[in-house]
């Protein structure tokens, strides 16, 4: 059912997250056909659209909202709440309307000049080779791990690039249409079906100056070509700062998910073993674990939000974050997504083997909040490595 034209425009907090409610419970209705389709039904995706929960933070030259981070992350939660695929889906596209807006103008004209709803896919990893032609470059790779590559009509994918007059490769980011790239469907995983994260092959491909994101240049200067159209301080938010905490309520929304399902469980079960005839629900054990495990995440909410705040409220002369403030970022993130995945975990164990069935809905959180850990940006070791170094006064080797 489509919603009424006001409930789609209003953008209070409460009307942004009742609508991410609802979406949240399309998604819990089509778990399975998620998973079969690899790839979020149409019907979902075009509800998401229609909610206007994509444009929270698109700039307002295109019809965006233009909200803060916090907004954003609250939003992503309560999806991710019905299904961990399209939690992370939404994550993924929704954010790229932000970042959207630190690109060329006229390569922003391009892909919403006609219409300002057009999603978008990349892949960061730098793995492209790239020459230079007149006008531009010459790309040719293969990227893997686009989330939502089945309904974006663009791509950015990463690569070494040296300048022009430039003396050594920088990371940049090639911007393509669909008819630049062929998809190699890999996409058969264990977690997160949904989600579309397929691989793509270029070859040759042309890629004019104006569809170049220099985002190594940028996380220098702190200054990007968007500015002059989008010059909002959100549109001079630390970047990759901004990206990497996106991509955390999928597993906060997940881990909230199966605190429900467990606190159901526990409510009507009766162990058959137990000589007591107490149900699980009056066990101390099953008490204890879902007030810890609720607290758990009352804390990494606490953070995340408390992270959104500090990457939004960063002084307008300085948006650029120290090297210990990026490593703390990373740290911050992929803490909030080990503590989420360690409560699934926990509440996994204590459902029993009647968890293991796959119509089960904590197996399939189980599988999907440990996919949300293996993306980089979110990795655990890497990350404390990082912060580790920073804080002993040591580079931390890394560009998260």
């Amino acid at each position: 059912n489509r919603m009424p034209k006001n409930q789609q425009t209003e953008r209070t907090l409460d009307a942004l997250l009742e609508r991410a409610r609802g979406i949240a419970q399309l998604a819990a209705a089509r778990t399975q056909a998620i998973d079969q389709q690899r790839r979020l039904p149409d019907d979902l995706l075009t509800a998401i659209k229609e909610s206007g929960l994509f444009r929270v933070m698109q700039p307002s030259h295109w019809g965006g909202y233009e909200m803060d981070l916090g907004t954003f992350v609250r939003v992503a939660t309560e999806i991710a709440k019905g299904d961990t695929s399209t939690g992370w889906v939404y994550c993924i596209l929704g954010i790229h309307h932000f970042w959207i807006g630190y690109v060329e103008p006229e390569l922003q004209q391009e892909i919403w000049g006609k219409d300002s709803h057009v999603l978008m896919a990349d892949s960061f990893a730098p793995v492209g080779k790239a020459q230079p032609v007149a006008g531009g470059y010459r790309l040719s790779g293969r990227w893997s791990f686009l989330s939502g590559l089945w309904c974006s009509d663009w791509v950015a994918v990463g690569a070494l690039i040296t300048p022009e007059h430039g003396d050594r490769p920088e990371w940049a980011m090639c911007f393509l249409p669909k008819s630049d790239y062929r998809v190699d469907d890999q996409w058969h995983v264990v977690g997160m079906q949904g989600t579309d994260s397929n691989t793509i092959v270029v070859e040759e491909a042309f890629v004019p100056h104006h569809r170049i994101y220099w985002l190594e240049r940028a996380q220098r200067t702190g200054e990007s070509p968007g500015h002059k159209l989008n010059p909002s301080p959100l549109y001079r938010s630390p970047f990759i700062a901004v990206l990497g905490l996106a991509l955390v309520p999928a597993a906060v929304g997940s881990a909230r998910a199966a605190l429900t399902h467990f606190q159901q469980w526990i409510e009507k079960r009766v162990p058959i073993y137990s000589t007591s005839g107490t149900s699980q629900q009056g066990m101390a054990s099953a008490q204890i674990a879902l007030a810890e495990a609720s607290t758990t995440m009352d804390a990494v909410e606490g953070l995340m939000l408390r992270c959104a705040d500090e990457i939004m409220a960063l002084p307008a002369d300085r948006r650029i974050p120290t090297e210990r403030e990026r490593m703390r970022y990373y740290a911050w993130r992929s803490y909030m997504v080990r503590q989420s995945i360690r409560v699934v975990d926990r509440l996994f164990e204590l459902s029993g083997g009647h968890a293991l069935y796959l119509h089960h809905p904590l197996q399939r959180i189980w599988r999907d909040v440990h996919a949300t850990g293996q993306h980089l940006a979110l990795h655990f070791e890497f990350a404390m490595e990082g912060y580790g170094r920073s804080l002993v006064g040591l580079p931390s080797g890394m560009m998260m």
